[in-house]
């Protein structure tokens, strides 16, 4: 018994024994495995990293940009619409309607034909009801489905901008590679993907999805439409700070960053001179150096616009950034053009804080404008509709999402000086 028991401690125990000798080699290894620790980290870890005044090379989400601005350092993300602001939208969805105005039934059926719905096809489209102000369709199930992706390439693009259907005005646009990011997400349903494969056609570069309604409504729970919603409604966003480090000229970058009005850069100035003193620097938000018109809203989806509301677009939102108050007579596009005219002359390439980027078609129509900040990268709002945050985007970007043949071109303004 005796001899158990002192095996049955032993085990528990598990008690080490050393001689001098061994005791001086153990405690060795352990510095020497400590110290090749420490060096595989601090070598995989820039330390100017660690201030944050800096990008790793190996990030290929991140990057800095040197310029008049000082040092850029801009990451990019991914934004989606709060789960809060979905409630109404999926829980009970909608029918998709096509309302046209001022139109017949038989006028209707002709401008289909006449873009590529066959004959056939029509005649399966669903009612049409005339009424006083025009025709309402319906569009049957079986139509939707039965449209080819070639065909909606052709047909949707002709019923945008007549106010017929809300995303036939302002489809969900995917540039790039944002659609494989969809359908590779785990949150969503395998039998949702395949459907929402069968409705989206390209345009230009882009890929585009104009019956989000009738996913809606053809997805059985709450909790699948509120899956779908959230990954449709990613947006490729950049996140931006600016580095302060021991050698940065404050008064210099003053200069670039206060050419805006309601930036007041002097308030800025004592945190940018507290990080200056630190060993390695450090860096700042982006926010401090926009007025709050910007501050207020960047990375941020309104709600949807009550009656009397300002409808809050591209346009209320680039010639209201500097205002402390917004001047809702840009909800007018025809007086944004007109304020475009009479305040700003057409230059080369941004190069100031608060230079305007506007998107023209082939036509001289502004399709969009965004208040260009600096590098490559303006503060925008793609759109009228609550879908669409307030975010800094790349140019390429930011064209890539406004898809159309021939591609739009890019224009830069300046605001004319008295």
């Amino acid at each position: 018994m005796s001899k158990a028991k002192q095996r049955e401690t032993a085990a528990v125990t598990n008690t080490f024994q050393f001689t001098l000798a061994g005791l001086i080699v153990f405690s060795l290894a352990l510095m020497g495995g400590a110290s090749f620790i420490t060096y595989k980290l601090a070598g995989n870890r820039p330390t100017s990293l660690q201030a944050g005044s800096t990008v790793d090379p190996k990030d290929k989400s991140s990057s800095s940009h040197t310029g008049a601005w000082g040092t850029l350092l801009m990451r990019d993300i991914q934004i989606e619409r709060p789960v809060e602001y979905l409630t109404d939208e999926v829980a009970n969805p909608k029918p998709q309607v096509w309302t046209f105005t001022k139109m017949k039934a038989a006028a209707v059926k002709d401008f289909f034909q006449q873009h590529g719905v066959t004959a056939a096809q029509v005649e399966e489209a669903g009612t049409f009801t005339e009424n006083e102000t025009g025709t309402v369709l319906l569009p049957a199930d079986k139509f939707i489905q039965a449209l080819s992706s070639e065909q909606r390439q052709k047909f949707y693009p002709a019923l945008a901008g007549f106010g017929v259907n809300l995303y036939l005005d302002y489809p969900y646009i995917f540039p790039g590679d944002d659609l494989q990011g969809i359908y590779t997400d785990g949150r969503l349903h395998p039998d949702d993907v395949a459907l929402l494969k069968r409705l989206v056609y390209p345009n230009g570069t882009a890929q585009q999805l104009a019956d989000y309604q009738f996913l809606l409504g053809k997805i059985p729970t709450v909790e699948r439409r509120v899956a779908l919603t959230r990954a449709l409604s990613r947006q490729s966003a950049v996140l931006a700070r600016l580095a302060v480090q021991p050698d940065t000229d404050i008064d210099k970058i003053a200069s670039y960053w206060s050419n805006v009005p309601n930036v007041r850069f002097t308030d800025i100035r004592p945190l940018m001179e507290s990080i200056k003193q630190l060993p390695e620097g450090g860096s700042i938000s982006l926010l401090y150096m926009l007025p709050k018109f910007a501050r207020d809203r960047l990375y941020t989806f309104p709600l949807p616009a009550e009656a009397g509301e300002p409808v809050m677009d591209c346009h209320w939102t680039t010639f209201n950034f500097c205002n402390e108050t917004p001047d809702n007579r840009f909800n007018d596009p025809n007086y944004a053009v007109q304020f475009i005219r009479k305040n700003y002359y057409q230059i080369a390439a941004p190069s100031l804080y608060g230079d305007i980027v506007l998107l023209m078609n082939d036509k001289q129509e502004v399709k969009h404008s965004a208040v260009y900040i600096a590098a490559d990268i303006v503060f925008t709002k793609n759109g009228n509709n609550f879908r669409q945050p307030w975010m800094l985007m790349r140019i390429p970007d930011l064209l890539a999402t406004y898809p159309s043949t021939p591609p739009m071109k890019a224009v830069y303004m300046r605001r004319k000086t008295d």
